[in-house]
């Protein structure tokens, strides 16, 4: 099992093979996740759970995406291992969020 959660949002769960959008155009109907923060670009990040674990892309020329501190630029694969207590911390921009995952996630 995989979630997504950030302050004063909701906690999302991710299906398989569903492709997240993380940016902050509020006028873009296509975007999943929509947070409103100048230090993300319009579309920003992309994330997309599969067989194998999160897939997660920093979309973005300037902006930042960091996974449990470490700044990401190319696509990078997180699995349960990435998890402390169940926890991997991700960041885009300034926002900082959670993902909550289980060793069920490859299943």
């Amino acid at each position: 099992m995989a979630s997504i959660s950030f302050k004063n949002q909701p906690t999302q769960v991710l299906h398989t093979y569903q492709v997240w959008r993380i940016g902050s155009n509020v006028n873009d109907k296509t975007l999943d996740l929509c947070l409103s923060d100048k230090s993300l670009d319009k579309y920003h990040a992309s994330l997309t759970r599969s067989e194998k674990g999160l897939f997660l892309v920093n979309e973005s020329r300037n902006g930042s995406v960091a996974v449990n501190g470490a700044k990401v630029g190319g696509p990078v694969l997180i699995t349960y291992r990435d998890a402390i207590n169940g926890i991997v911390k991700i960041r885009f921009g300034h926002i900082e969020g959670y993902l909550r995952v289980s060793g069920s996630i490859t299943g």
